[in-house]
């Protein structure tokens, strides 16, 4: 699968990762209510290197494909997410990791990066399953996948393992082709409120 080096929308653009968006991304990293209920413990500048650098490494080795977002009234970096577990035989991925600084959290931002990956695997990638996936305690992740209409499928018990050494349990959403023109327009409603 061709995926785009950058995607355009409204109010957001998304562009691959490089070294040159590292610094953009690390200037609100080290927020703490990020990564609350995410599997990574960042809590400083080596630890968020580290995180970045094995990012780089599933790009390079095309495990994922990451995008940093970017607001276009101010052209700050407001977070990353992209695509993972990408099975091109079974026409299927995962969107994720989705992480965004908490000054964004509750605007259009994340509709609108969802709204743009998802037209890239239904309408350019003939994708026919895309996945979400979030911790069982994060109901606000939870709530986000719903609003953009994430079907909830289940719950993996003991999935993951965090970067502290607990497990957690994990719940699976999805999207499928045969939905996304009604996915489409309630998304781009959302987006156009």
């Amino acid at each position: 699968m061709q995926f785009e080096q950058f995607i355009g929308g409204r109010y957001i653009d998304l562009e691959r990762l490089t070294d040159d968006h590292i610094t953009g991304l690390a200037s609100i990293a080290l927020d703490e209510r990020i990564w609350k209920n995410l599997p990574y413990n960042i809590t400083n500048n080596w630890s968020f290197g580290i995180f970045i650098k094995k990012l780089q490494e599933k790009n390079l080795k095309e495990q994922q494909l990451t995008y940093v977002i970017r607001n276009k009234a101010n052209q700050v970096i407001c977070g990353s997410t992209g695509f993972l577990n990408i099975d091109a035989v079974n026409q299927q991925l995962e969107i994720g990791p989705t992480w965004l600084s908490p000054i964004v959290w509750g605007t259009k931002v994340n509709i609108e990066s969802k709204y743009l990956l998802l037209a890239q695997c239904f309408e350019r990638q003939n994708i026919m399953r895309v996945e979400f996936k979030t911790r069982e305690a994060n109901h606000r992740s939870q709530k986000a996948i719903e609003k953009i209409g994430g079907i909830k499928e289940g719950l993996l018990r003991c999935h993951r393992k965090n970067d502290d050494g607990t497990f957690r349990n994990t719940i699976v959403y999805s999207i499928i082709q045969p939905e996304w023109p009604l996915t489409k327009t309630l998304l781009e409603g959302l987006i156009n409120k």
